[in-house]
């Protein structure tokens, strides 16, 4: 199936105001964003950017996202992995840590969703550095 027109734009749109290659990857029940590098908060984790995985469908963007995936080697500096995130699993290709954490609020198709799920995802980073008392 062909990923849909408004996924297509909205990764544009992530990669123009974040400066972060996106890549779209179709499979028959799913579409993998995978975005390159992706900069990481100082101080928190043992590197300083990772890869990170979101999933979506052809419904995108009625389905709403949740939890995300990084490169399995990320953990926290001290070698802790981080709450929620200690399962290994494979898509496209390779294997990811999963973020399960998840969306508090509901999913707003409107606007730009894959811009709301990436901030979603900075914000739970800035909420982790203040649970572990990192300092910005």
């Amino acid at each position: 199936m062909a990923i849909p027109a408004e996924l297509r734009q909205h990764a544009e749109e992530l990669q123009g105001a974040t400066g972060v290659a996106v890549d779209l990857i179709d499979e028959p029940d799913r579409i993998f964003v995978v975005l390159s590098k992706v900069p990481l908060p100082p101080g928190l984790l043992s590197k300083d950017a990772s890869d990170v995985l979101y999933l979506a469908d052809q419904q995108y963007p009625l389905s709403s996202m949740d939890m995300f995936w990084t490169d399995v080697d990320l953990v926290r500096r001290d070698g802790s992995v981080p709450g929620n995130a200690d399962s290994i699993e494979q898509y496209a290709g390779r294997s990811w840590r999963r973020f399960s954490w998840h969306r508090n609020g509901s999913w707003n198709p409107a606007g730009n969703p894959l811009l709301d799920h990436h901030a979603f995802m900075e914000a739970r980073w800035q909420r982790e550095m203040e649970l572990q008392g990192v300092a910005r």
